[in-house]
């Protein structure tokens, strides 16, 4: 699957100013598991941002503009997979900007970054239950699962 050469990649860490943006795409479909306080929300994903210790937050800029993120993440949904550690996580891009497959762009810019980091392996959840476009990037499906009254699949790609 070829890369498209107009999207390019920044950490979030070098432009703080776009949290309350990310927060707000987060919103449109997680906002169930963000609370009510958005400004704490903004100000605990602003202390949080590194490009060198987890989580790692990228941006996909197409024409100078922000158009989606995915995080590198030590953990995610530790509550039901407690051991599993390393995870692709809060994959967006704007409604405006899908279908030119910056979904899958971002997807293997982490995987990336998760190899120069040395890291043996990562673990994502989809609630895609055929894995939708992971499976097409080599993810493998490692079990169904029910994650807050949602069906959800965990999968794994090794590094």
């Amino acid at each position: 699957m070829g890369r498209s050469p107009n999207v390019q990649f920044s950490y979030l860490v070098d432009s703080p100013e776009n949290a309350p943006m990310v927060i707000d795409w987060w919103r449109t479909i997680w906002a169930d598991r963000m609370g009510d306080n958005i400004e704490h929300t903004v100000k605990q994903l602003q202390e949080s941002l590194s490009k060198t210790e987890l989580p790692i937050h990228v941006l996909a800029i197409v024409d100078g503009t922000p158009v989606g993120t995915a995080v590198l993440k030590k953990q995610e949904i530790s509550e039901v997979f407690p051991d599993c550690q390393y995870w692709l996580g809060s994959v967006f891009v704007k409604e405006q900007s899908r279908g030119a497959h910056i979904a899958t762009e971002l997807s293997l810019h982490i995987v990336d970054l998760a190899r120069r980091l040395g890291l043996p392996h990562l673990y994502l959840q989809t609630v895609d239950l055929d894995g939708g476009l992971y499976v097409n990037l080599g993810w493998r499906a490692l079990q169904e699962f029910v994650y807050r009254e949602e069906h959800t699949l965990l999968m794994l790609k090794k590094l």
